[in-house]
């Protein structure tokens, strides 16, 4: 009976080891383990140590975790990871691999001060941030976009970094100007990183909260808003390739990504928008007599190379009105659009907004202070009415 139970217990190891070195290979991780004496080893081809001469050549070598399967075999698993991300990131940028972390003989040598807690580096770090952000929910096909500019972007510094702690999070929060919307960035990928490598909770708090004192409403309110008058005049001169995007842009309020690479001009004379930043929608013309003075229900797109991320895409106008001379950006059109409404009794936040591709909260909080300015003149105009 006892060496029955024994040879079970051997096979339910053996099945363990052969399952978490199957997964390592699939995740792309050039490290296998062990079993020895009821520890788990890691085993890897490894550059020479410290003490070794730099022209020797790697080799297969096994490293003590200094954990016990099976109860510390999650945590095994773990360094097993950060030991293949240490690897490729040596082979990838040609730096020295830091051996302090995986040679008891270092005074860097870490696993007897916290061995619950796994080991990251900068690297590993990001890799597992970009998993649970991409598992997190269902994602658009901007995502990739997304992550580079909010996330892979702000973060990009603690790449080098052999063992992340949270130091050098708050110190990479506090490098950038408060109250900016790069600070808010920063600090909403910094605790984002925290938790997805389980750093405290009152750190991924704190995180956030250096990120708090920006208001988007002075950053992205309109600070140039062309005229209707100078707007019209700049896409009359427009060669007729471009006064389409543009003009969808001024007429229909759309973001420029979406003008080049999903409107289209419906019969009923709406817009229809099949993706981009916030998904498909319907927008209305303002005002609908420049649908037909730019021919919008004919399609015409300046020739450039489209099979590109939506912000690449959306950027070649943004280009294009810089050589022009334009005097304003694409992005103040779609403001213009956003001014126009309120001046239009008929029309609501809330319909607006919808049509914008924006929520009602988003809306009224950019444009606030025209939607207060219009309701002024509008009570001002009511009050003189009265009086006279």
């Amino acid at each position: 009976m006892a060496k029955a139970a024994k040879g079970k217990g051997i096979r339910e190891q053996e099945g363990w080891v052969e399952r978490q070195n199957r997964a390592l290979r699939d995740r792309g991780y050039q490290v296998s383990l062990d079993l020895h004496q009821g520890m788990v080893r890691l085993r890897a081809t490894l550059p020479p140590k410290h003490s070794e001469p730099l022209s020797s050549p790697w080799k297969q070598r096994r490293i003590s975790t200094g954990l016990r399967y099976p109860d510390q075999a999650t945590d095994a698993v773990k360094k097993a990871e950060l030991l293949g991300a240490c690897i490729e990131k040596t082979k990838r940028t040609k730096e020295p691999f830091d051996w302090r972390l995986w040679d008891s003989s270092q005074s860097g040598y870490r696993h007897h001060l916290d061995p619950a807690r796994p080991l990251f580096t900068g690297v590993d770090a990001l890799r597992q941030t970009e998993i649970c952000w991409y598992q997190k929910r269902k994602r658009s096909d901007s995502a990739d976009t997304t992550w580079a500019v909010d996330y892979a972007a702000p973060l990009k510094p603690l790449l080098l970094i052999p063992d992340l702690q949270p130091e050098h999070l708050i110190n990479l929060v506090e490098a950038t100007t408060p109250s900016t919307r790069t600070r808010r960035r920063c600090s909403h990928a910094a605790a984002t990183l925290a938790t997805a490598i389980g750093f405290s909770a009152e750190v991924q708090q704190n995180l956030r909260t250096m990120g708090r004192g920006y208001s988007p409403t002075t950053d992205t309110a309109p600070r140039n808003v062309p005229t209707d008058e100078a707007l019209v005049a700049f896409i009359d001169s427009l060669p007729t390739n471009w006064q389409w995007p543009v003009g969808i842009c001024a007429v229909y309020g759309a973001r420029p990504h979406e003008a080049l690479l999903y409107s289209e001009v419906l019969s009923s004379k709406l817009l229809a928008i099949s993706d981009g930043k916030t998904g498909s929608r319907t927008c209305f013309a303002l005002p609908a007599q420049w649908i037909d003075r730019w021919d919008l229900t004919s399609k015409r797109l300046p020739v450039f190379d489209y099979d590109r991320s939506n912000k690449v895409v959306g950027a070649e106008m943004g280009i294009y009105f810089r050589k022009a001379q334009a005097g304003f950006k694409p992005y103040d059109i779609r403001h213009a659009f956003a001014v126009r409404t309120i001046y239009s009794p008929k029309i609501s936040p809330s319909l607006a907004a919808k049509s914008m591709g924006h929520a009602l909260q988003v809306h009224n909080r950019i444009y606030q202070k025209w939607f207060d300015a219009s309701g002024m003149e509008a009570l001002h105009a009511q009050l003189l009415s009265e009086a006279a």
